[in-house]
């Protein structure tokens, strides 16, 4: 594998821990709404958009953890989790808001009327309460990875998949 492969092969084994986990928040996030809305359906729109936004989410923990400032914070390890979630869900937010900015920019031609018909015409309530989610995962997300750092990723699988051992009955 050339030079190229190996950076596109680690970027995928980087990922790929974090699309996994937002995949399925998405996908659950999306149920939720379905639900709340009363529409049953889960259509295949819906299911890339829940797959999109894994894509984007895990991309923008990537590039946050590419920055200097990710690894500035040198206090205890709930200072360090609190830290990358703010960071991963100022970058995750940056990326939702421009996701939904594209289709208003298209529709009506220009950066300045898009942004200005994107705040007359979105429901902020959604966006916020969808908001929340993402936070939410995020902070799940970064606790699990600072855990898992701290255990180690053998013993995580060692407890995780182990055959479980039976105590001894005396």
């Amino acid at each position: 594998m050339g030079r190229i492969g190996t950076i596109v092969a680690r970027e995928i084994r980087e990922a790929l821990p974090a699309t996994i986990f937002f995949l399925f928040l998405f996908h659950m996030i999306g149920l939720t709404k379905a639900v709340a809305l009363d529409d049953f359906t889960f259509t295949a729109l819906r299911s890339a958009g829940a797959t999109a936004g894994a894509l984007i989410v895990a991309k923008a923990i990537l590039l946050v953890e590419a920055l200097p400032m990710a690894q500035m914070s040198s206090g205890s390890r709930m200072f360090r989790i609190f830290w990358k979630t703010l960071l991963y869900a100022m970058m995750a937010l940056i990326f939702r808001f421009v996701e939904e900015l594209i289709p208003f920019v298209s529709k009506h031609g220009g950066l300045v009327s898009g942004t200005k018909a994107m705040m007359g015409e979105i429901s902020w309530t959604l966006f916020s309460v969808l908001a929340l989610w993402v936070l939410g995962g995020l902070f799940l997300y970064c606790l699990a990875s600072e855990l898992i750092q701290a255990i180690g990723p053998d013993k995580v699988k060692e407890v995780l998949f182990g055959a479980r051992k039976e105590s001894s009955k005396a």
